[in-house]
């Protein structure tokens, strides 16, 4: 398992617990320092208080998992605009507004994640709801547009 993944594995729950999702994460190494990035959400939003909130609970974690006495942590959060990366976090921001590119479409599809699993997603969309295997999916961003409707 690699760095990354390993401390992912350990952080995600206890994230969890105080109420933030851990989106991404990633392990980089560079001439002796450490240095991990990652990002943090939550849904009633994701300001500095958390971001402080997710280094607080991380760092002392990274430093255990990492063996290095002084890694550098960037916490962060996804964005008003993410493209959606990965099928979990489909469910992370279940509720959002999202713009989805089809594969062999070219008009953008507007909506707000209803639901997400089982490799399908379940979008609202203003002529009704949609379900959408994330096969058919080539290109997925958050869009804050949205989020006043």
């Amino acid at each position: 398992m690699q760095e990354s993944e390993k401390l992912f594995a350990v952080l995600e729950p206890l994230l969890s617990e105080a109420g933030l999702a851990l989106v991404d994460l990633s392990v980089s190494r560079h001439r002796g320092s450490a240095q991990v990035r990652m990002s943090v959400y939550s849904p009633k939003g994701t300001g500095t208080d958390e971001c402080a909130k997710a280094h607080r609970i991380a760092y002392p974690k990274a430093v255990e998992v990492l063996g290095h006495p002084e890694p550098s942590l960037e916490v962060a959060s996804p964005g008003t605009d993410r493209a959606l990366r990965s099928d979990r976090e489909w469910s992370i921001f279940a509720g959002r507004g999202v713009r989805v590119l089809l594969r062999g479409e070219g008009e953008w599809l507007r909506g707000r994640i209803e639901g997400a699993g089982g490799g399908e997603v379940r979008l609202a969309c203003p002529g009704g709801s949609r379900v959408i295997g994330l096969e058919a999916v080539s290109k997925a961003r958050l869009d804050s547009s949205q989020e006043g409707d």
